[in-house]
């Protein structure tokens, strides 16, 4: 029995060519065949910093801003 093996540019090509669902489908595929312990860490890392943001918010110390105005500004400077 012969077993095929993928090079990442490859798979990279194929990943490509998915329906963004498709894609979407396959992000959670990979985010769940990670070691569940690592992932339980960085969920309360983010949501640590989550309530950080928050918090500093209500103090005043960090500004909203609007999301079509933030898009616009990473649009912007990846342009550059």
């Amino acid at each position: 029995m012969m077993i095929s093996v993928m090079s990442l540019t490859s798979i990279q090509s194929e990943i490509q060519k998915l329906e963004p669902a498709e894609r979407a489908s396959l992000i959670d595929l990979l985010w769940d065949s990670l070691d569940a312990e690592h992932i339980k860490e960085i969920e309360a890392n983010w949501a640590a910093e989550s309530e950080n943001r928050i918090d500093a918010f209500e103090r005043g110390e960090l500004p909203a801003v609007d999301g079509a105005a933030a898009i616009e500004e990473l649009r912007s400077s990846l342009r550059k």
